[in-house]
């Protein structure tokens, strides 16, 4: 793996968990307990154009190379108070309510920030307390942070799983936060002032789109917490709640040159905080953009399930994503 490999390049992929870090606070993505998960094993097949055995892929009559100036990493907002209904879990290590993916371009010195609905259904791994696989099931990917022992091993399940979805799309660090750490963390910014791009009133009479609120402790947690369960697809509208917190986060970062993150957030770590990156470069994240007006959501379509909502994935609208922003077209001289 790439992330290791040389100090200029790990101090560079840890600007990008900063910016995880800033979506940290995004993590307070808690959900309601609402998932569901078969027995039946499943597997993601690719199509047969889709090949990188060599290096490469075959897509739509063109061929195309991985960007190797991409570092991605996954970012986990871990709420441990549902209660998974379903004998497979191991432990209490809880559900990732919250998936970000940040791609970090080392070139262009931008960072894509790619969301995923925690409802997307797809094959899960599953361990014992031993941490030995045992067998995979479909459900939610929410699930697979569960489905482990907790800590680095859940997040090094949730890795590999979301890896997956994204047809091995490489990853090369993770960054989790338990959404309890929320408010202390968020508060120990001084705040954050939130200007918002829609109408949130059903949280707060005074969340009208275009105003901006300022956040501080539980109300920052219960801004991107909260959602409506009686609402179908109110998942999808948090999703967008957590954009317009990020958006603002990395901004009055940037504004405060004196801020020095991992003072910040090194208290933190082992306790709210579990990451496999060094925090060296976390104080030089402010030498990259993040493009917050352009934030992926993976395509698809959310339908009811037997009991809970499940999305499911446009495979093909997926892949054309990927090609986009994590792949460059081979041409010949």
């Amino acid at each position: 793996m790439r992330l290791f490999a040389d100090k200029k390049l790990n101090r560079k992929v840890i600007l990008l968990v900063c910016a995880v870090l800033i979506t940290a606070l995004l993590a307070a993505c808690g959900g309601t307990g609402d998932t569901q998960e078969t027995a039946e094993t499943a597997t993601q097949s690719e199509p047969e154009d889709y090949d990188s055995d060599d290096g490469t892929v075959e897509w739509n009559g063109k061929t195309y190379v991985y960007n190797s100036s991409l570092i991605n990493i996954l970012f986990l907002g871990i709420d441990k108070s549902d209660i998974i209904e379903a004998e497979y879990t191991p432990g209490t290590a809880g559900q990732s309510d919250c998936l970000i993916l940040l791609s970090l371009n080392e070139k262009t010195q931008q960072c894509t920030i790619m969301q995923i609905n925690r409802n997307t259904m797809t094959q899960i791994d599953v361990y014992n307390t031993g941490d030995n696989y045992k067998y995979s099931i479909t459900g939610q990917i929410c699930l697979q942070y569960a489905y482990s022992t907790g800590g680095s091993r859940s997040c090094r399940a949730a890795v590999k799983t979301v890896s997956k979805l994204l047809y091995g799309l490489e990853i090369d660090g993770y960054f989790a936060l338990d959404i309890e750490g929320v408010p202390e963390i968020n508060d120990s910014l001084g705040g954050v002032d939130v200007e918002l791009s829609y109408d949130y009133t059903d949280i707060d009479e005074a969340y009208t789109a275009g105003s901006v609120i300022h956040l501080e402790g539980e109300a920052a947690q219960k801004f991107v917490q909260y959602r409506d369960t009686d609402v179908f697809a109110s998942v999808e509208d948090r999703m967008h709640r957590q954009v317009d917190y990020v958006t603002a986060l990395i901004s009055s970062m940037n504004k405060d040159s004196s801020l020095d993150l991992y003072e910040v957030l090194s208290p933190y770590m082992n306790t709210y905080v579990i990451t496999n990156l060094d925090s060296d470069g976390l104080r030089a994240m402010k030498n990259y953009e993040y493009l917050t007006d352009n934030v992926l959501y993976i395509p698809g379509e959310t339908v009811m399930g037997e009991k809970y909502e499940e999305y499911y994935a446009d495979e093909d609208a997926l892949q054309d994503m990927l090609i986009e922003y994590f792949y460059t077209e081979v041409t010949e001289e």
